[in-house]
Protein backbone atom coordinates (compact mmCIF):
# COMPACT_ATOMS: atom_id res chain seq x y z
CA UNK A 1 0.00 0.00 0.00
CA UNK A 2 1.12 3.56 -0.68
CA UNK A 3 1.23 5.87 2.30
CA UNK A 4 -1.78 7.74 0.90
CA UNK A 5 -3.80 4.52 1.15
CA UNK A 6 -2.90 3.88 4.76
CA UNK A 7 -5.09 4.53 7.78
CA UNK A 8 -4.37 4.76 11.49
CA UNK A 9 -7.37 3.87 13.65
CA UNK A 10 -7.49 6.00 16.79
CA UNK A 11 -9.80 5.13 19.71
CA UNK A 12 -9.81 7.88 22.33
CA UNK A 13 -11.42 11.08 23.56
CA UNK A 14 -12.69 13.84 21.31
CA UNK A 15 -13.22 17.47 22.30
CA UNK A 16 -15.07 20.37 20.71
CA UNK A 17 -12.14 22.69 21.28
CA UNK A 18 -8.49 22.07 22.11
CA UNK A 19 -5.75 19.59 21.30
CA UNK A 20 -6.01 16.37 23.26
CA UNK A 21 -7.05 12.82 22.36
CA UNK A 22 -8.23 12.35 18.80
CA UNK A 23 -7.93 16.09 18.13
CA UNK A 24 -4.15 16.07 18.56
CA UNK A 25 -3.39 12.47 17.51
CA UNK A 26 -5.46 12.91 14.35
CA UNK A 27 -3.63 16.11 13.45
CA UNK A 28 -0.28 14.33 13.79
CA UNK A 29 -1.48 11.36 11.74
CA UNK A 30 -2.75 13.55 8.91
CA UNK A 31 0.47 15.59 8.82
CA UNK A 32 2.23 12.33 7.96
CA UNK A 33 -0.01 11.96 4.91
CA UNK A 34 -2.01 9.17 6.55
CA UNK A 35 -5.75 8.86 6.99
CA UNK A 36 -7.09 9.32 10.51
CA UNK A 37 -9.95 6.98 11.42
CA UNK A 38 -11.42 8.34 14.64
CA UNK A 39 -13.52 6.49 17.16
CA UNK A 40 -14.54 8.76 20.07
CA UNK A 41 -14.82 7.19 23.51
CA UNK A 42 -16.02 10.38 25.21
CA UNK A 43 -17.30 13.63 23.73
CA UNK A 44 -16.42 16.72 25.75
CA UNK A 45 -16.65 20.46 25.19
CA UNK A 46 -12.96 20.80 26.13
CA UNK A 47 -10.24 18.90 27.97
CA UNK A 48 -10.78 18.31 31.65
CA UNK A 49 -8.08 20.74 32.83
CA UNK A 50 -10.40 23.58 31.90
CA UNK A 51 -12.37 25.09 34.81
CA UNK A 52 -15.62 24.25 33.03
CA UNK A 53 -16.37 21.43 30.61
CA UNK A 54 -19.38 19.38 29.58
CA UNK A 55 -19.99 16.11 27.81
CA UNK A 56 -20.20 12.41 28.47
CA UNK A 57 -19.08 8.90 27.61
CA UNK A 58 -20.18 7.83 24.14
CA UNK A 59 -23.19 5.53 24.27
CA UNK A 60 -21.87 2.00 23.92
CA UNK A 61 -24.48 0.99 21.33
CA UNK A 62 -23.43 3.93 19.14
CA UNK A 63 -19.76 3.09 19.68
CA UNK A 64 -20.34 -0.51 18.60
CA UNK A 65 -22.20 0.67 15.49
CA UNK A 66 -19.27 2.91 14.53
CA UNK A 67 -16.87 -0.01 15.02
CA UNK A 68 -19.10 -2.29 12.95
CA UNK A 69 -19.29 0.21 10.11
CA UNK A 70 -15.53 0.71 10.05
CA UNK A 71 -14.90 -3.01 10.08
CA UNK A 72 -17.39 -3.84 7.34
CA UNK A 73 -15.86 -1.40 4.82
CA UNK A 74 -12.40 -2.95 5.27
CA UNK A 75 -10.62 -0.13 7.06
CA UNK A 76 -8.68 -2.65 9.15
CA UNK A 77 -7.12 -4.16 6.04
CA UNK A 78 -5.94 -0.66 5.06
CA UNK A 79 -4.29 -0.03 8.43
CA UNK A 80 -1.03 -1.10 10.00
CA UNK A 81 -1.79 0.28 13.45
CA UNK A 82 -4.74 0.85 15.76
CA UNK A 83 -4.14 2.99 18.84
CA UNK A 84 -6.19 3.51 21.97
CA UNK A 85 -6.03 6.33 24.51
CA UNK A 86 -8.47 7.76 27.03
CA UNK A 87 -11.38 5.37 27.57
CA UNK A 88 -13.82 5.78 30.44
CA UNK A 89 -16.59 3.30 31.19
CA UNK A 90 -16.30 -0.47 31.30
CA UNK A 91 -18.85 -1.05 28.52
CA UNK A 92 -16.82 1.06 26.09
CA UNK A 93 -13.59 -0.64 27.23
CA UNK A 94 -15.15 -4.04 26.52
CA UNK A 95 -16.44 -2.88 23.12
CA UNK A 96 -12.96 -1.57 22.29
CA UNK A 97 -11.40 -4.92 23.18
CA UNK A 98 -13.97 -6.75 21.03
CA UNK A 99 -13.30 -4.44 18.07
CA UNK A 100 -9.51 -4.69 18.29
CA UNK A 101 -9.69 -8.45 18.72
CA UNK A 102 -11.78 -8.74 15.57
CA UNK A 103 -9.43 -6.46 13.63
CA UNK A 104 -6.40 -8.51 14.66
CA UNK A 105 -8.09 -11.74 13.57
CA UNK A 106 -8.76 -10.34 10.10
CA UNK A 107 -5.56 -8.38 9.40
CA UNK A 108 -1.93 -8.02 10.38
CA UNK A 109 -2.31 -4.65 12.07
CA UNK A 110 -0.68 -4.01 15.43
CA UNK A 111 -2.24 -2.47 18.51
CA UNK A 112 -0.58 0.37 20.43
CA UNK A 113 -2.13 0.67 23.89
CA UNK A 114 -1.69 4.01 25.63
CA UNK A 115 -3.34 3.48 29.04
CA UNK A 116 -4.16 7.18 29.70
CA UNK A 117 -5.66 6.73 33.12
CA UNK A 118 -3.43 8.80 35.37
CA UNK A 119 -0.16 10.63 35.90
CA UNK A 120 2.02 12.17 38.57
CA UNK A 121 0.92 15.66 37.48
CA UNK A 122 -2.61 14.96 38.72
CA UNK A 123 -1.26 12.86 41.61
CA UNK A 124 -3.05 9.71 40.58
CA UNK A 125 -5.89 8.31 38.54
CA UNK A 126 -8.28 10.49 36.57
CA UNK A 127 -10.69 7.69 35.74
CA UNK A 128 -12.32 5.37 38.30
CA UNK A 129 -9.94 2.74 39.64
CA UNK A 130 -12.26 -0.07 38.51
CA UNK A 131 -12.17 1.31 34.95
CA UNK A 132 -8.37 1.40 35.00
CA UNK A 133 -8.20 -2.18 36.26
CA UNK A 134 -10.70 -3.34 33.64
CA UNK A 135 -8.74 -1.55 30.91
CA UNK A 136 -5.61 -3.46 31.95
CA UNK A 137 -7.52 -6.74 32.03
CA UNK A 138 -9.13 -6.32 28.61
CA UNK A 139 -6.63 -4.32 26.54
CA UNK A 140 -3.16 -5.13 27.84
CA UNK A 141 -3.17 -8.75 26.58
CA UNK A 142 -4.17 -7.56 23.09
CA UNK A 143 -1.46 -4.95 22.66
CA UNK A 144 1.78 -5.24 20.71
CA UNK A 145 3.23 -1.97 22.00
CA UNK A 146 2.46 -0.32 25.34
CA UNK A 147 3.10 3.44 25.82
CA UNK A 148 2.52 4.23 29.51
CA UNK A 149 3.83 7.17 31.46
CA UNK A 150 5.77 6.46 34.65
CA UNK A 151 2.71 6.54 36.93
CA UNK A 152 0.77 4.19 34.66
CA UNK A 153 3.59 1.64 34.45
CA UNK A 154 3.88 1.60 38.24
CA UNK A 155 0.11 1.17 38.47
CA UNK A 156 0.09 -1.71 35.98
CA UNK A 157 2.98 -3.50 37.68
CA UNK A 158 1.81 -2.58 41.21
CA UNK A 159 5.34 -1.67 42.19
CA UNK A 160 7.58 1.35 42.71
CA UNK A 161 10.06 1.98 39.89
CA UNK A 162 12.86 4.38 40.81
CA UNK A 163 15.84 3.09 38.81
CA UNK A 164 16.82 0.90 35.88
CA UNK A 165 17.14 -2.26 37.95
CA UNK A 166 13.64 -1.88 39.36
CA UNK A 167 12.32 -1.19 35.86
CA UNK A 168 13.88 -4.37 34.48
CA UNK A 169 12.62 -6.39 37.42
CA UNK A 170 9.07 -5.03 37.21
CA UNK A 171 8.83 -5.87 33.50
CA UNK A 172 10.60 -9.21 33.73
CA UNK A 173 8.37 -10.52 36.52
CA UNK A 174 5.10 -9.42 34.93
CA UNK A 175 3.42 -12.35 33.10
CA UNK A 176 2.15 -10.14 30.24
CA UNK A 177 4.59 -7.23 30.05
CA UNK A 178 7.62 -9.51 29.79
CA UNK A 179 6.48 -10.39 26.26
CA UNK A 180 5.52 -6.88 25.11
CA UNK A 181 7.35 -3.95 23.56
CA UNK A 182 7.09 -1.08 26.04
CA UNK A 183 7.80 2.59 25.41
CA UNK A 184 7.96 4.31 28.80
CA UNK A 185 7.15 7.86 27.75
CA UNK A 186 8.07 9.87 30.85
CA UNK A 187 10.65 7.87 32.71
CA UNK A 188 11.54 9.12 36.19
CA UNK A 189 14.71 7.16 36.93
CA UNK A 190 17.46 8.09 39.37
CA UNK A 191 20.15 7.53 36.72
CA UNK A 192 18.88 10.56 34.77
CA UNK A 193 21.05 12.99 36.76
CA UNK A 194 20.70 15.79 34.17
CA UNK A 195 16.90 15.70 34.50
CA UNK A 196 16.30 15.53 30.77
CA UNK A 197 13.10 14.26 29.23
CA UNK A 198 13.67 10.51 29.07
CA UNK A 199 11.87 7.83 27.08
CA UNK A 200 12.87 4.20 27.60
CA UNK A 201 12.26 1.42 25.12
CA UNK A 202 12.04 -2.00 26.77
CA UNK A 203 12.11 -4.94 24.38
CA UNK A 204 13.23 -8.52 25.03
CA UNK A 205 14.72 -7.49 28.36
CA UNK A 206 16.86 -4.76 26.82
CA UNK A 207 16.58 -1.09 27.80
CA UNK A 208 17.33 1.66 25.28
CA UNK A 209 17.28 5.26 26.50
CA UNK A 210 16.33 8.34 24.50
CA UNK A 211 16.74 11.91 25.77
CA UNK A 212 15.56 15.40 24.89
CA UNK A 213 15.99 18.81 26.46
CA UNK A 214 13.50 19.54 29.22
CA UNK A 215 11.38 22.51 28.13
CA UNK A 216 10.14 24.13 31.32
CA UNK A 217 6.44 24.14 30.51
CA UNK A 218 3.58 21.76 31.19
CA UNK A 219 0.66 21.34 28.78
CA UNK A 220 -1.99 18.71 28.27
CA UNK A 221 -2.08 16.37 25.27
CA UNK A 222 1.61 15.61 24.82
CA UNK A 223 1.13 11.90 25.58
CA UNK A 224 -1.65 11.67 22.99
CA UNK A 225 0.57 13.52 20.52
CA UNK A 226 3.48 11.16 21.21
CA UNK A 227 1.40 8.06 20.43
CA UNK A 228 -0.03 9.71 17.32
CA UNK A 229 3.45 10.47 15.99
CA UNK A 230 4.82 7.06 17.01
CA UNK A 231 2.05 5.17 15.20
CA UNK A 232 2.44 7.36 12.12
CA UNK A 233 6.20 6.95 11.96
CA UNK A 234 5.86 3.19 12.30
CA UNK A 235 3.15 3.18 9.61
CA UNK A 236 5.47 4.85 7.09
CA UNK A 237 8.20 2.28 7.72
CA UNK A 238 10.43 3.76 10.43
CA UNK A 239 11.79 1.42 13.08
CA UNK A 240 10.67 1.98 16.63
CA UNK A 241 13.87 3.74 17.70
CA UNK A 242 13.60 6.22 14.85
CA UNK A 243 9.91 6.72 15.61
CA UNK A 244 10.61 7.50 19.27
CA UNK A 245 13.34 9.98 18.40
CA UNK A 246 11.15 11.77 15.86
CA UNK A 247 8.26 12.00 18.33
CA UNK A 248 10.55 13.47 20.98
CA UNK A 249 12.08 15.92 18.51
CA UNK A 250 8.69 17.17 17.32
CA UNK A 251 7.22 17.50 20.80
CA UNK A 252 10.27 19.40 22.10
CA UNK A 253 9.96 21.83 19.20
CA UNK A 254 6.23 22.31 19.79
CA UNK A 255 6.70 22.88 23.51
CA UNK A 256 9.43 25.42 22.82
CA UNK A 257 7.02 27.27 20.52
CA UNK A 258 4.34 27.21 23.24
CA UNK A 259 6.81 28.58 25.78
CA UNK A 260 8.29 31.23 23.48
CA UNK A 261 4.84 32.51 22.56
CA UNK A 262 3.60 32.44 26.17
CA UNK A 263 0.74 30.08 25.38
CA UNK A 264 -1.01 27.97 28.00
CA UNK A 265 -1.57 24.96 25.70
CA UNK A 266 -0.81 23.64 22.24
CA UNK A 267 -2.60 25.09 19.24
CA UNK A 268 -2.56 24.62 15.47
CA UNK A 269 0.18 27.19 14.95
CA UNK A 270 2.43 25.47 17.49
CA UNK A 271 2.00 22.10 15.80
CA UNK A 272 2.46 23.46 12.28
CA UNK A 273 5.61 25.32 13.36
CA UNK A 274 7.33 21.94 13.60
CA UNK A 275 5.94 20.42 10.43
CA UNK A 276 9.26 20.83 8.56
CA UNK A 277 10.87 18.39 11.01
CA UNK A 278 8.77 15.59 9.49
CA UNK A 279 10.62 15.90 6.20
CA UNK A 280 14.13 15.92 7.69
Amino acid sequence: MKNTDLHVISIQSQVSTGYVGNNIAGFAIQLHGLNHVMLPTVLLSSHTDKPVYYGEIVDVSLFRKLCKGIEEIGVGEQSKYVISGYIKGQEVIEATADFIGQLKQRSLLQFIYDPVFGDTRTEGLYIPREDAMYSIEMLLPLCDILTPNHFELEFITNTTISNEEQLKEAIGKHPILCNKTIVLTTAELSENVNHQVEVVLICNGKLTHYYAANVAIEVVGTGDLFTGILSSQLSIGKDIGEAIQKAMQLISSILQYVKDNQLTEMNAAAIMSSYSLLTD
